[in-house]
This record gives structure tokens, sequence and C-alpha cells, in this order.
């Protein structure tokens, strides 16, 4: 299977550094990590990406940032890549802005700053796999069915 692509958005700069090299040095073999400093560069990354045929397995986001918020972001995401893991991280608890992520932007985890690199690693990881096996499964169903036309096709 090829790379998938992680997304981390925030816009401080040093946070946004910190998470990417982190994410690389554990994820870095199957993934390839890309960074944006705002939910408008994030989603033009998303369609450049998606134009190239390639897959956006994770996006993290940070919920506090200039323009568009994290959690309505993420409901553009969700409107893009459904399948899409979405984590939204916050220095600041908030709870309103969570649950509308969680409703309407398809949120996989909620994570406060400073991060838990272990756990939040071990969290990325469970769902990676969770997705890769739900895309694995997605294909194998597509062949089923292809095969399943043609066996229809040659008994005509």
């Amino acid at each position: 299977m090829s790379k998938g692509y992680i997304i981390c958005v925030d816009d401080e700069v040093s946070v946004l550094e910190t998470l990417a090299e982190q994410l690389l040095a554990r994820f870095g073999e199957s993934h390839i990590i890309e960074t944006a400093s705002s939910a408008e560069e994030a989603l033009s990354l998303i369609d450049e990406i998606i134009g190239s045929n390639d897959i956006v397995e994770l996006i993290v986001s940070d919920q506090v940032m200039p323009g568009m918020k994290g959690d309505r972001f993420l409901e553009q995401v969700h409107q893009r890549l459904p399948d899409a893991i979405k984590i939204l991280l916050t220095g600041q608890a908030g709870l309103d802005s969570a649950i509308y992520a969680i409703n309407n932007g398809g949120l996989s985890r909620y994570v406060e700053k400073p991060w838990n690199i272990e756990e939040l690693s071990k969290d990325i990881k469970d769902l990676l796999d969770k997705f890769r096996q739900n895309l694995e499964n997605q294909h194998l169903i597509q062949a089923l069915n292809r095969r399943i036309l043609e066996l229809e096709s040659n008994q005509n």
C-alpha cells in the first residue's frame, strides 16, 4: 500500500513543527506528514492531495486559529473526506467546540495541549490501523462486485 497523508494544522509554528517532528518519527515510514498554518491552507493542500489520487488518512487540527476555527475546518474536511480520521487539538478546554466537531466534523479524538506523545501515538496507530482495514475491506467488496458482474455477464 502506498503512503497515506497525515496533515497537521496549527497557526503556532513551534507547535506545528513539534507535532510534525513527533509524528514523522513515529509514522514517517508509512505516511507523508504535511503541515499547514491555517485551515484555508490545509483545505487547499487536501484538495491538491485528492487531485493527485492520494489518500488523506489523518488530520490533526488546532481549535483556536485566526480565520476558520478547527471545529469548522473539520466540518469542511468531513464533507470532503468522511472516512478520514480527524483529531481536534486544543490548548483551551472548550467543550462546545468539541461537541460541534463530534457532531458535524466526524471527530475521532479530542486532545488537550500539551499532549502526551505516547498516548497520542498509540491512539493514532489504532485509528490508522482501523482506517486501513476499512480501506482494504472497501477494495475487497469492489473486487467481489466486479467478479459477480463478470460471472453474471458470462451466464448471458
